[in-house]
């Protein structure tokens, strides 16, 4: 049997100038549930993939979650090309699956041009060996409360540490639900911006719902809970392959709703990416109320 490889999971086929299709695995839990961070990485993929122009880089998505995906299923990636100017190139993506729009993207590439600069500092936090590598299913499928027996998101080249005890829910400190991990992809990926700027986009979805929901873990066996909405902001050159400090904080959840915001930061500092999530953090519903929407 061939070892399952990472770049795979970014993998499509080109079906027309715009039409792509692809696969993917199932996400924390759902037994036949697409990882909604998968969807969103091989929609920029097949994105990037219209981009005629390589000095033009990723610097932003948007994207929403419309219908769960199913991993027993191929995705068709269509692609629509409403601007290519002088210096950026935008793309709307649909993914769509028997017939049906499932998720919808919009993002845009851009030359990178000479201007001012600033960041964030990078907290100071103890390096990943020193930190306990965790088990994404063993960890985070408890708290989230879903089904017994399900088939569990694969977690074969990602390497997570987390310095916290997982057991317990997140602390308020200084006013702030935040929570530190570092992450990295353990098996080659291509030394090439789109592809490591879908890495990344892989990466960005893991845990946000997650920490969303972490300062209600006693409450999340009542709770239904799915990413409704996730954006990125490229800042810079990319290296998933090394250690990335992702570093996450829930300013508020209200209505059945939670919001997470997420920074990463490489090993030398340099802030790489931010991200923004939304998610469902809502009380079950009756059986045959509907699910998502």
């Amino acid at each position: 049997m061939a070892v399952e490889q990472f770049v795979d999971r970014l993998t499509l086929q080109r079906i027309d100038r715009d039409i792509f299709t692809g696969r993917c695995h199932a996400g924390l839990g759902a037994s036949v549930r697409a990882y909604g961070g998968q969807i969103a990485a091989q929609a920029l993929m097949a994105a990037g993939s219209t981009v005629e122009h390589p000095q033009r880089h990723v610097h932003s998505l948007h994207c929403y979650f419309l219908r769960p995906g199913r991993s027993s299923d191929p995705l068709t990636y269509l692609v629509e090309r409403p601007r290519d100017g002088r210096s950026f190139s935008t793309r709307i993506v649909r993914a769509v699956q028997q017939g049906e729009t499932i998720f919808f993207m919009t993002t845009s590439f851009a030359t990178v041009d000479e201007g001012p600069a600033h960041q964030f500092t990078m907290p100071t936090v103890p390096p990943p060996e020193a930190t306990q590598r965790i088990d994404l299913n063993a960890a985070l499928l408890p708290a989230a409360s879903l089904p017994a027996g399900t088939a569990p998101l694969t977690d074969v080249g990602i390497a997570l540490h987390i310095d916290e005890d997982l057991a317990v829910p997140l602390p308020l400190l200084d006013g702030r639900y935040e929570r530190h991990q570092w992450v990295r992809i353990t098996q080659p990926v291509p030394d090439d911006p789109l592809a490591q700027a879908c890495a990344l986009t892989y990466l960005s979805d893991l845990t946000m719902a997650y920490t969303s929901l972490s300062p209600h873990r006693d409450a999340a066996g009542d709770l239904q809970v799915a990413s409704i909405d996730h954006a990125v902001w490229f800042h810079g050159p990319l290296a998933v392959e090394s250690w990335l400090l992702f570093t996450q904080d829930t300013p508020a959840a209200h209505g059945g709703h939670g919001l997470a915001r997420g920074l990463f930061f490489d090993e030398q500092g340099r802030l790489v990416a931010s991200v923004v999530q939304e998610s469902l953090m809502r009380s079950r519903r009756p059986p045959g109320a509907g699910a998502i929407g």
